[in-house]
């Protein structure tokens, strides 16, 4: 999802003229935000939402231990969102109309989003602590309680509204903390000369802001872990409905092989809107195969877009592999199937689309 937004947030960029200054950077203010909080509950997942953390609970595991595992992959899954982010803002900043080459005003784009990404690298480790510390019950009278009443408007359970706003103001925060030194950055490249004694002071007291949540964290986290969990996974459970499975569309019955169609069912109903997706796929494609000329920046974008809102789906697949080599596993089938891999056919429909679309890009470059 983060590369996704990244993707069509460089194609807003790209379609910005270069003399546009304050637009680009405008955009850059904007949507650097959205951009890591596309993939921000992917992100903070491990640490209370995944049911393996219910499981894990009764056992006697300590909190730090918790907070350890379900951080392992932290770092990496922002730092695909940080690289995505920059890149988008680098080919879209240089890629608009006027540009011939890599500008002073691409670097300070750049750099304003690398400083709002420092700041909340820090600040994202608050947020599972901050949902840890008031995603408990508390008694009835005090002011924590009725404000987790108010806040949540009798749409969930009042241990659960933390979840709903700790995202939007940890990135919301991040963005406040962040602007002092964005200002700076940007008043040093217009006038050369260095930030204010304001601005200076401000951005560098984002830091130990960011730092001092960073280390409460971890605290808060422990605090909170033991409650907030089962009150989370109560919520989540309610909300989900009753664990009906969705009904099988009639043309999976076409897929002649019985693991091909379990697999494709797996799919379908484990991604949200799975024909619109195809469907935003296939126009694109076809839109770029009849159009004159060569493929613009945005339309770049686009089909970038699409592609990812296709294949992004295809990660949760790769994960259930275990659980369908368990399925396999006492069935007279291939060595595939009982790896829980999907069949080639499979493989070849969730995965030819995307081809077709870099296929006819590639195709309209190589005739011009």
């Amino acid at each position: 999802m983060p590369v996704l937004v990244a993707a069509l947030w460089s194609g807003l960029l790209a379609s910005t003229p270069a003399a546009d200054v304050a637009t680009q950077r405008s955009l850059v203010f904007l949507g650097g935000p959205l951009v890591l909080l596309a993939g921000l509950h992917a992100r903070l997942f491990p640490y209370l939402h995944a049911p393996a953390r219910l499981r894990w609970l009764p056992a006697p595991i300590t909190a730090a231990r918790h907070w350890r595992s379900a951080g392992a992959r932290h770092p990496v899954l922002l730092g695909v969102t940080v690289l995505a982010g920059c890149l988008a803002v680098v080919v879209g900043a240089a890629a608009g109309p006027g540009h011939t080459a890599l500008t002073l005003n691409t670097g300070v784009a750049a750099a304003d989003f690398v400083w709002l990404s420092a700041v909340v690298v820090l600040l994202e480790p608050a947020i599972a602590g901050l949902g840890a510390a008031l995603g408990r019950r508390f008694p009835d009278q005090s002011s924590t309680a009725e404000l987790q009443r108010n806040l949540g408007g009798g749409w969930t359970s009042a241990e659960a509204v933390v979840h709903l706003y700790g995202p939007a103001l940890g990135i919301g925060l991040g963005t406040l903390l962040a602007m002092p030194g964005q200002l700076g950055i940007e008043r040093w490249a217009d006038t050369g000369s260095p930030p204010s004694g304001v601005q200076l002071t401000l951005a560098l007291a984002a830091l130990p802001i960011a730092v001092g949540l960073r280390l409460w964290a971890p605290r808060a986290y422990a605090r909170g872990l033991w409650e907030a969990v089962p009150w989370l996974a109560e919520a989540t459970a309610t909300l989900a409905g009753p664990p009906l499975p969705e009904p099988t569309p009639a043309w999976l019955d076409a897929i002649p092989d019985p693991w091909a169609r379990l697999v494709a069912i797996q799919f379908v109903r484990t991604t949200p809107l799975p024909l619109l997706r195809l469907l935003a796929l296939v126009a694109v494609t076809a839109y770029l195969g009849s159009r004159a000329g060569l493929p613009t920046g945005p339309a770049l974008a686009v089909a970038l877009g699409v592609c990812g809102l296709w294949l992004a789906p295809l990660r949760d697949l790769h994960e259930r592999a275990q659980s369908r080599a368990r399925l396999a596993a006492a069935l007279p089938l291939g060595p595939r199937p009982r790896a829980g891999r999907a069949g080639w056919l499979v493989s070849s429909i969730l995965v030819g689309p995307p081809v077709v679309l870099v296929a006819v890009i590639s195709l309209r470059w190589l005739l011009g």
